[in-house]
């Protein structure tokens, strides 16, 4: 049977467009002409298909038969008067290939054949993906959003390729629109029923890095490096950087001129503010960094409980807190410690506080002594008593 013009040229374009190699696709085509033989013969096991594709074009299919002196099986047998006109030399016991016409499958075969290439393409397709951007996870995806199904977000990515943005993993502040863009990190490449899955996320602190490393070249090629980044997304972010070249400031190196890298990267994000914090080895030094803008006083620092005790001035204790307290909880994710922000009033009231309940400790105990000691006087006054009416006598 004969692969027409238009059939061979359809073959050719899927094999191009799609990076279909083509002995899948012959051996889709082996399996459809099967297929369609068996629901109009009946299901055998000898039947041979070989596919043309490339110069010849076409496809035969034959039955393995052995050959005996009498046949009581059309499909696997075949009598030996029958070869001999063809095999002078042909026994009986010998295998041979007895060609069967296709002419009578026709669209039967179109059919299956078409159902086939759909499956070996929707496959094709599944495993691209699935390799492609396995590669690609924590890297940042253009998209344009296709709708919303219940709260989260479908969305196209490189063109044809559908992502699903999770309602967990949206910005809480922001409003999503079909055919809007957005950019967002790919977190996880998965399957499903429905073929590959690409889970991406708006509120990743490696966003940030991400993004940071496509608008500032001294972070994507090292020069400054991103040591910690904390999050509340789509409302406010702290970064901390390190310059690993003496002379360059990295806090206003990602800042830019008049702000415009670090607004660019702010804009993304639905205009979270994004906080440079210049890292420092000393962890003093650190977190008072952290809980910039707000000044602080003093650090006391408990290294095996992770927790520090931070004292700010009167004036600073709303700025150290910060908003929905947004600015203390940042801090103690990127230093990592709980940061306890005390203002030196309240550590002054906690003092007098302490200094008062000593000092009425100290009374109650002195009280007590006294009033241990009393019935011992009582009884030496009794006895002073007895002598002077004695003396009297």
């Amino acid at each position: 049977m004969k692969l027409g013009a238009s059939v061979v040229s359809a073959l050719q374009e899927i094999e191009f467009s799609e990076g279909i190699p083509r002995e899948v696709i012959v051996e889709s085509l082996r399996e459809a002409i099967r297929t369609a033989y068996y629901k109009s013969h009946g299901p055998v096991d000898n039947l041979v298909v070989d596919v043309q594709f490339g110069e010849e074009n076409e496809i035969e299919a034959y039955l393995k038969k052995t050959v005996v002196d009498e046949v009581t099986d059309q499909n696997s047998e075949i009598a030996i008067s029958e070869v001999v006109a063809e095999e002078e030399d042909a026994e009986v016991g010998d295998i041979i290939l007895s060609e069967v016409s296709l002419d009578d499958l026709g669209i039967l075969a179109i059919h299956y054949a078409r159902q086939k290439i759909k499956s070996v393409i929707k496959d094709a397709k599944r495993n691209r993906i699935l390799r492609e951007y396995k590669d690609r996870e924590f890297d940042v995806m253009n998209g344009n959003v296709l709708y919303v199904d219940r709260h989260d977000i479908t969305v196209e990515v490189d063109g044809d390729v559908e992502a699903i943005l999770p309602y967990r993993e949206q910005i809480s502040t922001e409003r999503y629109q079909p055919g809007q863009r957005i950019k967002a990190l790919l977190v996880d490449v998965r399957t499903s029923r429905r073929g590959p899955m690409l889970v991406l996320s708006r509120t990743h602190p490696d966003l940030i890095r991400r993004l940071m490393e496509n608008e500032i070249p001294e972070v994507r090629e090292g020069a400054i490096e991103i040591v910690a980044i904390a999050r509340d997304p789509g409302y406010r972010a702290k970064v901390a950087v390190r310059s690993n070249v003496e002379e360059l400031d990295a806090v206003g190196t990602c800042i830019g001129s008049k702000g415009i890298r670090i607004l660019a990267i702010s804009h993304e994000l639905n205009d979270e503010k994004i906080d440079l914090i210049l890292y420092k080895e000393d962890l003093f030094e650190y977190i008072r960094e952290a809980l910039s803008p707000a000044n602080v006083a003093s650090v006391e620092i408990f290294e095996g409980e992770r927790k520090a005790v931070v004292i700010v001035p009167n004036d600073q204790i709303s700025l150290a807190i910060g908003k929905g307290w947004r600015n203390v909880k940042l801090a103690s994710k990127l230093t990592k410690f709980f940061l306890d922000v005390k203002s030196v009033r309240e550590v002054e009231n906690e003092d007098s506080s302490q200094k008062t309940s000593k000092e009425k400790s100290a009374g109650q105990a002195a009280e007590s002594a006294s009033e241990e000691q009393s019935p011992a006087g009582s009884s030496e006054d009794e006895a002073v008593v007895e002598d002077d009416v004695d003396g009297e006598e």
